[in-house]
């Protein structure tokens, strides 16, 4: 379906148990320090280079909404600092259907009680199905890491060490293929054409997507000097408009149009140069 508002159905996997409540955990956990046998310590195997002191604890993804163009899931993970402490925690999920990823960073302002936790964001475009939690990397303050990834996914000497806690979550939304293309620009419009300085050039494209719909197009205009004038164009009915402000309009000149950025909201983006496609004729005002 590539027009109208995308009906949302979402599921959830449950949120996992959050082991880090338990006292056990804890008391296995910190002993996870230089001198300790890495045996001893749950989530670190035999052998396992652990030279950080870091641990990881548990994962849970949870509550998923939908704002916009935008689908959020809910991220927690608890991690054992070592005696440099901990910088971030990177965590990535994977729809191991299509090879597809979504990752969020967690720093100290999304720390509390123990836990870093905070909004993963995608496309609600993003194709339907199940992400599995892939891969964990901690990095300490000294940019130490220690990184965790799927018992799958391990290769000898990869310095990875495999996931000792899953977690997952489930988008049902009816897309079946990823949105890959990115929009395409048809013509660009300046009125007036000619105008005295500090006058309004209000600016017209016509931008079409396929699929998840146009997100942002840029314009840059330049004048014989380098003088550059860009404009963000917002949608209005079928068409994308701005208007250049007078302020942008005080060096005299003929201003031609360099460059237009258009992207989708599944991030696809394209840039169009000045003279090229459906520039082929000049695009261009004069300010005299």
């Amino acid at each position: 379906m590539k027009t109208g508002k995308r009906r949302i159905a979402i599921i959830t996997a449950a949120a996992l148990a959050i082991m880090w409540l338990l006292p056990s955990w804890r008391t296995q956990a910190a002993e996870a320090v230089p001198g300790i046998p890495t045996e001893a310590v749950p989530g670190i195997p035999s052998g396992a280079d652990n030279t950080t002191g870091m641990l990881l604890g548990a994962v849970a993804a949870g509550a998923m909404q939908a704002e916009g163009t935008e689908l959020k899931v809910y991220v927690a993970v608890q991690a054992l600092p070592g005696p440099a402490g901990i910088d971030h925690v990177n965590i990535q999920f994977k729809n191991t259907a299509n090879d597809r990823t979504v990752t969020k960073i967690l720093r100290d302002k999304d720390f509390a009680n123990g836990v870093y936790a905070g909004w993963m964001t995608m496309s609600i475009y993003e194709p339907a199905g199940f992400f599995v939690l892939d891969k964990v990397i901690l990095q300490d303050n000294n940019g130490g890491y220690l990184k965790y990834c799927r018992a799958e996914d391990r290769k000898e000497n990869d310095k990875y060490q495999t996931l000792p806690v899953t977690a997952g979550f489930q988008i049902m939304n009816g897309v079946a293929a990823a949105d890959e293309t990115p929009p395409v620009l048809g013509a660009v419009v300046v009125t007036p054409a000619r105008a005295a300085r500090e006058s309004e050039i209000t600016v017209t494209a016509a931008v079409a997507d396929d699929f998840s719909g146009v997100d942002t197009v840029a314009v840059r205009f330049e004048n014989e000097n380098g003088k550059a004038v860009t404009v963000n164009l917002e949608k209005k009915g079928d068409l994308y408009s701005a208007v250049i402000k007078k302020s942008q309009t005080k060096e005299a000149g003929t201003y031609r149009l360099k460059r237009v950025s258009v992207s989708d909201n599944m991030g696809n983006s394209k840039i169009y140069n000045g003279g090229d496609g459906p520039f082929a004729s000049d695009c261009l005002f004069v300010i005299q």
